[in-house]
């Protein structure tokens, strides 16, 4: 559990780097602080280490008293994600910090308060017309997750879930260009500002998980991704055409 506040309380630090709008949070004892969202969508390599130092000077601590590192696992950006990944192997190595590898669509089903709404799936692009789809019922006023992160189309999607008197609401990056591939008179679209991961929500899944005592190995902890990277993909495919086999 993360420690009353004084002098020597160690910061929880917050990073989501797995869409395209990336973010950073800060706390300690298990209170939010501070977040900072980036300039701009995909500033993840270009502001994120700044970002971090400048909230640490703000919290008036030291980097090596960064006790907790929640990083928002995936899926999502393979790229992205390892940017946090790396970034939380360094402050482990260098400050002994914890890690906590926290569901990137966990944390973005908590941007939707609204009592009213009972149903959502986190739509996120995974390329070739293909994507990662989570589904949460609001069960005793939290978020469960009733559908676990999975390979979908949109068609294969909507097979499952457009169901007549169940209304269920998207949200996610992944709606930026195919909203209208999903969209009926029963599956319905946030508005956008619901879409993006948070790392305020990173925070608080992360203390959550803190609590519980759930960190992840430094040495062992890597993106979470329901398949290779395309690059990989692709260089497979290039090994297997010149051996002929």
């Amino acid at each position: 559990m993360i420690k009353s506040a004084n002098t020597n309380t160690p910061l929880a630090l917050a990073l989501e780097t797995s869409g395209r709008i990336g973010s950073v949070a800060v706390g300690c004892d298990g209170k939010l602080s501070d977040e900072r969202i980036f300039s701009a969508p995909l500033r993840h390599s270009a502001e994120l280490f700044d970002t971090i130092i400048e909230l640490i000077d703000k919290s008036n601590k030291k980097a090596n008293q960064i006790g907790y590192v929640c990083i928002s696992i995936g899926p999502g950006s393979f790229t992205g994600i390892r940017i946090s990944v790396t970034a939380a192997k360094m402050m482990a190595l260098a400050a002994q910090s914890k890690i906590l590898a926290v569901s990137t669509t966990d944390a973005m089903a908590l941007n939707v308060e609204d009592k009213k709404i009972k149903k959502i799936a986190t739509i996120i692009d995974a390329k070739r017309g293909q994507f990662f789809i989570a589904v949460f019922e609001r069960k005793d006023g939290t978020w469960k997750k009733i559908l676990a992160d999975c390979l979908l189309t949109a068609e294969q999607f909507k097979e499952k879930f457009d169901l007549p008197n169940e209304p269920i609401w998207l949200l996610g990056e992944g709606l930026l260009y195919y909203a209208k591939k999903f969209e009926t008179d029963n599956i319905k679209i946030l508005n956008e500002k619901f879409w993006s991961p948070r790392a305020s929500n990173i925070f608080k899944i992360g203390v959550q998980m803190a609590e519980e005592g759930k960190f992840s190995d430094p040495l062992t902890v890597v993106p979470f991704y329901l398949r290779r990277p395309e690059a990989e993909e692709n260089w497979e495919k290039k090994q297997t055409k010149s051996t002929g086999s």
